[in-house]
């Protein structure tokens, strides 16, 4: 029988143990973790009870129009091709506009220090993706200007 809430799961019940502090689950199945510049971050399982899912949401993308949002988009098919190559991650849009990196593993496999290494790795990854999309904004054919102009975004 599947376990009906997340908290149920003792698999993943030791993930969000081994974070330390108190977490609260933003969806029955998944809790979203904050880092330092307020990187947002959605760490899920999977319906099947055995893989889980880290999603770290790196930029809104959707301001951008014209040459900025082509350059964005062929920036992340060129890192998402070098991504797959290399290791089991993906870079996307969602309909939103908000790319996102995406991981999975089996959670059997994350024992011990792996699930915070892990995590620790793919925020990094995150964080340079920010790092590279936020070159978009400073271009001259933006049509939105600045970040800092247009207040506050997920970035």
């Amino acid at each position: 029988m599947k376990p009906a809430t997340l908290a149920e799961h003792p698999g993943f019940q030791r993930l969000m143990d081994g974070l330390g502090g108190p977490l609260v689950l933003s969806t029955p199945r998944s809790f979203d973790l904050v880092f330092e510049g307020g990187l947002p971050v959605t760490v899920s399982l999977h319906p099947n009870d055995l893989e889980v899912a880290i999603d770290v949401w790196c930029y809104d993308a959707a301001p951008h129009r014209g040459v900025v949002r082509r350059n964005i988009v062929k920036s992340l098919l060129m890192l998402n091709q070098a991504a797959l190559a290399d290791q089991a991650v993906r870079i996307g849009m969602d309909t939103r506009g908000l790319i996102l990196l995406h991981g999975s593993q089996v959670l059997e496999g994350l024992q011990g220090n792996f699930f915070l290494n892990w995590l620790t790795q793919l925020v990094e990854q995150g964080r340079r993706i920010r790092t590279l999309l936020n070159t978009y904004e400073e271009e001259p054919d933006s049509e939105m200007g600045p970040a800092y102009a247009r207040g506050p975004l997920l970035h």
